[in-house]
């Protein structure tokens, strides 16, 4: 492209970039409609066990050092915007671990079949695009590839457990391994401590773990043995729901 075409494409990238910021901020996709912001406003109070859990939250469980819920300056977004590997372990039932095989046009989008490991931040840092290989232009951006490989992003919680019907089963983490709040915070609270097994044994995500997928860089320092009980996993777990938008206080509370 010549650099007449280049500013162009610049600027309508930059053009991209501002609306989808507007829309990201605009009350339609972040209203902070939750039980959470009701609760900040002075509107609403938590539950017995919602308080626990926050307190929980901002100390002993320490998901506030990741998942921020604001200070001084800050917005309430829980994240830090930052990657980890929280040694999630591989979800044998993705569909690209099946998909080795050429297809009618001679394509096969994963030639590695079961093998595949998913390198996070790191694969972005060392290529050009996800679906090419193609090494990344930027050298500066390889150098850093060694310190992010097997790091995803910290995602928001808000909306954590928003979820179009009651009985709609979600997943979580970068491969959809958890399919609970309850199973996520068991994880983040046992992955150290309980033994390991394999894929589909009994006991699995209750009484035992596989092994990370990818051990490389792997968060020792923030999870893997809080040392919660039980009923303090269900308490974190139902300050988390109350994250969701949407939340309706009644009339004599709005009164107030």
């Amino acid at each position: 492209m010549s650099l007449a075409g280049r500013a162009r494409a610049d600027r309508v990238y930059d053009g991209f970039g501002l609306a989808i910021s507007a829309y990201e901020f605009s009350p339609e996709v972040s209203p902070f409609t939750s039980k959470y912001d009701y609760v900040q406003a002075g509107k609403d109070k938590f539950t017995q066990q919602e308080k626990l859990g926050y307190e929980l939250f901002r100390g002993k469980a320490r998901c506030n050092e990741c998942h921020r819920d604001g200070g001084p300056g800050e917005e309430p977004l829980f994240t830090d915007f930052t990657a980890s590997n929280l040694g999630v372990p591989r979800n044998p039932g993705l569909q690209i671990y099946y998909e080795g095989r050429p297809d009618q046009r001679g394509y096969s989008p994963n030639p590695a079949a079961g093998t595949y490991v998913d390198t996070g931040v790191g694969f972005f840092l060392r290529t050009l695009q996800s679906d090419s290989g193609h090494l990344n232009p930027d050298s500066e951006w390889i150098k850093l590839e060694p310190k992010f490989d097997a790091k995803f992003q910290v995602p928001t919680l808000r909306n954590v457990d928003m979820r179009p019907r009651p009985d709609f089963v979600k997943a979580y983490m970068h491969n959809g391994y958890f399919k609970s709040l309850k199973e996520v915070v068991h994880f983040y609270n046992t992955r150290d401590v309980l033994p390991k097994c394999e894929a589909g044994d009994p006991g699995e995500k209750v009484t035992c773990w596989p092994p990370p997928e990818d051990e490389t860089n792997l968060n020792r320092r923030q999870l893997g043995n809080l040392k919660l009980t039980d009923q303090e996993e269900g308490d974190l777990v139902a300050f988390l729901k109350t994250l969701n938008d949407g939340y309706k206080i009644s009339i004599s509370e709005i009164k107030k």
